[in-house]
């Protein structure tokens, strides 16, 4: 994803699950924008172009037009680089790199080898997987839906843009709920949880290491470390969370199909 376009997903809160998938198939793919029509950008993310126009009204946009016009601008913009002395790069480079490593070692103080074998065994017994995210954490859960779809597992993803009916629907159907969710205090998650425990899911839980809700009901909870302080961290700052959390999905899948 390019970050200039970032801003745009700021506003998805209360989109659905389709309008998502159209946004962040456009911040995927930045070259896309300014050369691809409406029509062949719904047939790409499988969705109408009234599906799209819906898109563009709810983030303020009086249309397509107006979307591309705003991409095309931030994408105009060049990420602002601080000024840096002479020689000093190379040095500031390694620094924060290793930051990054040492919150990783964080984290796998928590992930220990018994709950990577609880999560192997999870995808080589189970068939159908349940998987909820809301904004940022949907990115996550739509990226293990589609690794486990590519294993032959049946995996759907949900978001806060879903009726909550649909999930009441079909949750019999689904072995495995697996949620993700950064502070483990969002509120549509914790109710998903809550019903997959009551129609007799296994629950898997990804969130940073705090205490929180989420991982208090899960059988499963992957603690991540998170320099963030606040349970709502800033949507434009960068930090190692989302780094950590999917390289621990990746390992994860290792793992499993060892």
């Amino acid at each position: 994803m390019d970050s200039r376009l970032a801003p745009l997903l700021t506003r998805g809160e209360s989109l659905t699950r389709a309008e998502y998938r159209v946004l962040s198939h456009l911040t995927a793919h930045p070259l896309l924008v300014g050369n691809i029509t409406v029509r062949e950008l719904a047939q790409a993310t499988f969705v109408s172009t009234a599906t799209i126009m819906r898109l563009c009204q709810k983030l303020g946009f009086s249309g397509y037009s107006e979307l591309i016009w705003h991409c095309k601008q931030l994408l105009a913009a060049s990420p602002h680089i601080a000024h840096e002395a002479p020689g000093s790069q190379n040095e500031a480079a390694p620094a924060m790199f290793e930051r990054f490593l040492s919150n990783y070692r964080r984290t796998f103080q928590w992930v220990t080898p018994e709950k990577m074998a609880q999560f192997s065994q999870l995808l080589r017994e189970k068939e159908h997987f349940f998987l909820y995210g809301a904004g940022f954490s949907w990115l996550f859960a739509e990226y293990l839906t589609k690794k486990l779809q590519v294993l032959g597992k049946t995996a759907f993803i949900s978001g806060p843009g879903d009726s909550r009916n649909i999930f009441l629907s079909n949750a019999s159907r689904y072995e495995v709920f697996i949620a993700f969710s950064r502070s483990g205090e969002t509120e549509q998650v914790l109710d998903k949880a809550r019903i997959a425990r009551n129609v007799g899911m296994t629950v898997a839980a990804f969130t940073r290491a705090s205490p929180n809700s989420l991982a208090a009901m899960a059988d499963l909870h992957f603690a991540l470390y998170d320099e963030g302080v606040h349970f709502a961290a800033q949507a434009d700052a960068i930090t190692s969370f989302e780094s950590n959390l999917m390289l621990l999905i990746d390992l994860l899948l290792l793992q499993a199909m060892a």
